[in-house]
């Protein structure tokens, strides 16, 4: 009897606690509202700031680039969405307050670099469909004075709705070039 008994309590604890299981393994992220932040930097692959050194010909020849934006969505949109792009000299401060080099604090300070040395299109459309555009920038890089370092760090303030990405916390909604010739 009291083996019995035992047995149909496992069973019992056995069906309870398999209920608790998920169906499937994956989350489900086919309702997540989609969220906009820059793309990683063909400059090294991640997040910046992002360097351009005067180590080779990088910084002696003018050059036109982009900056990347992602729209991190579960599904195709159906709809062009207009991002905002603007200047945010605050970054500088931050970055510099933290960055350190080979344990030592660095010696060059960086300001904003000056809007003769770049042109770029603040306003970009992303295309119903797509998930991916380009922020056209030119880079005079041929003027940069020697010995001078520069940024050109850039926020996204217009999200035509999306979720800005890091608008909780940690932060991929900036995004921060910096420029020192040495050569």
């Amino acid at each position: 009897m009291k083996l019995s008994n035992l047995f149909i309590i496992g069973m019992l604890a056995t069906v309870a606690f398999s209920s608790c299981l998920k169906s499937t393994p994956y989350l489900d992220v086919s309702h997540t509202q989609p969220i906009i932040e820059f793309g990683w930097s063909p400059a090294n692959g991640h997040y910046g700031p992002f360097q351009y050194d005067s180590s080779g010909t990088s910084l002696e020849t003018d050059i036109d680039t982009a900056v990347g934006l992602v729209i991190a969505a579960p599904q195709p949109l159906n709809q062009a969405y207009t991002i905002t792009v603007s200047i945010d000299t605050t970054q500088i401060t931050g970055f510099q307050e933290i960055t350190t080099w080979n344990g030592a604090a660095d010696t060059v300070n960086f300001t904003m670099m000056p809007q003769s040395l770049y042109t770029i299109d603040s306003v970009v459309t992303i295309a119903a469909g797509h998930t991916l555009g380009r922020i056209p920038v030119s880079l005079k890089l041929s003027q940069l004075p020697l010995f001078t370092g520069y940024a050109l760090p850039l926020r996204i303030t217009g999200n035509d709705g999306l979720l800005v990405s890091g608008s909780t916390g940690a932060s991929s909604a900036v995004f921060m070039w910096w420029f020192y010739r040495w050569y």
